[in-house]
């Protein structure tokens, strides 16, 4: 199938960027937009007249393969300067920081919201190698972090993450209520 464009979104095509900085070794990204109901009842009928909307939410994780500093001196490619822990993650804009001043108690009151995005790599008709946006997560905050290693294998750290809305490639989400609380 050479010559053919990806139909299918798949890990192997996604880059995966948080604030705006790509995540080399992102290994895992999930993610569910959830819309809160509760059933409206009447007296007189046993089932539910209908399902209103009372709330939106968006949540998800994230796991990276852990890297040390020496990453980058032996030849990986793709690795930056001091690893790549948390800490090292500089968040550009709209954020501002290390993405651990929202997991740092110190820091809590600081640390700024960010965007996670994921990318369909793709050929143009050149062969350049190109990005198409596919999901995006608005405003996310760091919940959680942790992290695994096993006796023959790699650390993987996980982060569980909250956003305030989520849209792909084909919708661009719009905020409820007052404007004023969009900007």
């Amino acid at each position: 199938m050479a010559g053919k464009m990806p139909s299918f979104i798949t890990g192997a095509n996604a880059k995966i960027k948080a604030g705006g900085l790509v995540l080399a070794y992102a290994q895992d990204v999930s993610y569910t937009a959830t819309v809160d109901v509760i059933p409206v009842e009447t007296m007189g009928r046993y089932e539910v007249v209908s399902n209103e909307p009372v709330g939106y939410r968006v949540s998800g994780t994230l796991n990276v393969v852990r890297y040390t500093p020496v990453a980058q001196a032996n030849g990986m490619s793709g690795a930056a300067t001091g690893g790549n822990g948390l800490g090292k993650w500089n968040l550009q804009s709209p954020a501002a920081g290390t993405a651990s001043d929202s997991v740092n108690p110190g820091r809590l009151l600081s640390s700024q919201t960010w965007d996670l995005e994921v990318f369909q790599k793709k050929q143009d008709g050149t062969g350049a190698i190109t990005s198409q946006p596919s999901i995006k997560v608005h405003d996310c905050r760091f919940t959680s972090l942790g992290g695994a290693i096993t006796k023959r294998g790699i650390l993987v750290e996980s982060y569980s993450y909250v956003g305030i809305l989520e849209g792909d490639e084909s919708f661009e989400p719009s905020n409820s209520g007052d404007t004023d609380l969009s900007s």
